[in-house]
């Protein structure tokens, strides 16, 4: 996994060891989903990401990273509740072969 699709940029780490108490918990819980779905997918983790992420989760009481992997999941899985009929109005006209 390239450095461009990981979820920690060159430097963020640090930014993150810094200024972490500034996200709200909400954000603070979806980074660690990320990075822990990163880690998951192969990424690793340098000492200094390690160390970003050990003080965010230490912030972050309560967290569970299998609940948030456990709603991904549901959301793609799920099946639609409605079928979708008609394409929104001017759509049809813009996706149609112009001759």
């Amino acid at each position: 996994m390239s450095q461009e699709e990981s979820v920690f940029a060159s430097g963020k780490a640090k930014w993150l060891l810094e200024n972490a108490r500034q996200l709200t918990i909400e954000q603070r819980a979806l980074l660690l989903a990320m990075v822990d779905l990163d880690v998951k997918a192969g990424r690793k983790l340098s000492p200094e990401e390690q160390a970003a992420l050990d003080e965010l989760a230490a912030q972050v009481e309560g967290y569970d990273p299998t609940e948030i992997e456990q709603a991904i999941r549901h959301m793609v899985d799920a099946k639609s509740k409605r079928k979708v009929v008609d394409w929104p109005n001017g759509l049809s006209s813009k996706v149609r072969d112009k001759k």
